[in-house]
């Protein structure tokens, strides 16, 4: 069976801030609306039948088109798949789809001292991200994606609650996400449980 999720938020026009630190940061209330290319989905690198992606079409670079991303968990053992963040997604454009990594290896970003922890490029798992777009033209803000590290994803909270932690952003100049510095995750971070949702230790 295949899930498929396109991934939608609702959002109110300004970020929330309580210290002055924290970035301002404008948020837009409605998602942009990405277009689709004409052309054929890419055949990615993950094996639909084992794996069950989740399948998320959503504007992650904030060039106007729909990008193509699969969603594996993170694997945790020898008999789960893992995959390069280029065998699970393709960017969106006029012509068609273009490669993630500016069409360069990711080997070849590690020499070029992009390292993996800030720019992830293997074992990426988007199945549990949430988008929250800027007010101006850009790439969202991308909660939730989890390449291993422990600061990343959710955390838990006990009670069987979990609390996204780690926020990234596209960076087109790398071709692939980048983990945003501590300023501007704890002011996104800080918006989205102000507005939209209510943290953890908040719910009964």
């Amino acid at each position: 069976m295949l899930l498929v999720v396109v991934v939608v938020l609702t959002m109110p026009r300004f970020a929330y801030l309580h210290a002055e630190q924290l970035p301002v940061i404008e948020l837009r209330p409605d998602t942009p609306h990405c277009r689709m290319p004409k052309a054929k989905l890419p055949k990615l690198g993950v094996d639909f039948a084992y794996d069950i992606p989740t399948v998320i079409y959503a504007d992650f670079n904030g060039d106007g088109w729909c990008d193509y991303a699969l969603g594996v968990p993170y694997p945790i053992n020898s008999k789960m798949n893992f995959y390069d963040l280029n065998q699970l997604m393709a960017l969106g454009q006029a012509s068609g789809w273009k490669p993630v990594f500016n069409g360069k290896k990711g080997w070849e970003l590690e020499e070029k001292g992009y390292e993996h922890e800030t720019w992830p490029r293997f074992r990426v798992d988007l199945t549990d991200i949430r988008l929250v777009f800027p007010k101006q033209h850009g790439a969202p803000f991308v909660l939730g994606l989890y390449a291993g590290y422990p600061d990343e994803g959710k955390r838990n909270r006990g009670k069987g609650c979990h609390q996204y932690q780690s926020v990234h952003r596209w960076d087109t100049a790398v071709g692939t996400f980048k983990k945003s510095d501590n300023a501007m995750r704890d002011a996104v971070l800080d918006y989205f449980y102000s507005v939209i949702e209510k943290p953890c230790n908040a719910r009964k």
